[in-house]
């Protein structure tokens, strides 16, 4: 099992049964996980990434469930960013997923402005207007970051979580089934 399998089991083991996104390159081992568990778990397509995180926040304030979406990388997480600040503000649980470039390819701090196409540091800039929100560099404690995601969206105060999930870990296996 790879990671994107594992977090749409995750998913639906804690029973999230809807989930909203808007398709890109650096998502799509996760939406292969999706499709492939399609009765489970029904993804509304959305016409733009704002979309997407506003349709998981209405989700959550209707349902009192927590909502989810994913988005591409770069400008696509970015554009998702509103719908985090208003569950934030507002304190309704969601989390967003977003995809990245693989981590071979991420600048680190190397103090260029991007290495790989359409990198975006977002974990930066969503850790002011989120309880948790984090990059998942390698399958070891995967399965921990994402329960500590899923919690910290539901405990207290709810509110926006995000996970930043880097093309080749979506792919790395983490569980042999």
């Amino acid at each position: 099992m790879n990671c994107s399998e594992y977090l749409v089991d995750f998913l639906i083991e804690h029973g999230v049964t809807d989930i909203f996104g808007y398709a890109g390159g650096y998502i799509v081992p996760f939406m292969d996980a999706l499709y492939k568990r399609k009765d489970e778990i029904k993804v509304h397509v959305c016409y733009n990434e704002q979309g997407c995180a506003l349709a998981a926040e209405g989700f959550a304030r209707t349902s009192g469930c927590i909502g989810v979406y994913f988005t591409t990388s770069g400008p696509g997480a970015v554009n998702a960013i509103g719908g985090l600040a208003d569950a934030w503000f507002d304190g309704y649980p969601i989390m967003g997923i977003c995809g990245n470039v693989p981590t071979n390819e991420m600048k680190g701090f190397s103090g260029i402005r991007q290495n790989g196409f359409q990198e975006m540091d977002i974990v930066s800039m969503t850790k002011n207007i989120t309880k948790y929100s984090v990059t998942t560099f390698n399958a070891e404690g995967f399965q921990d970051i994402i329960s500590r995601a899923y919690n910290m969206a539901l405990l207290g105060r709810k509110g926006g979580v995000l996970i930043d999930f880097p093309l080749n870990i979506q792919q790395t296996n983490i569980i042999d089934r």
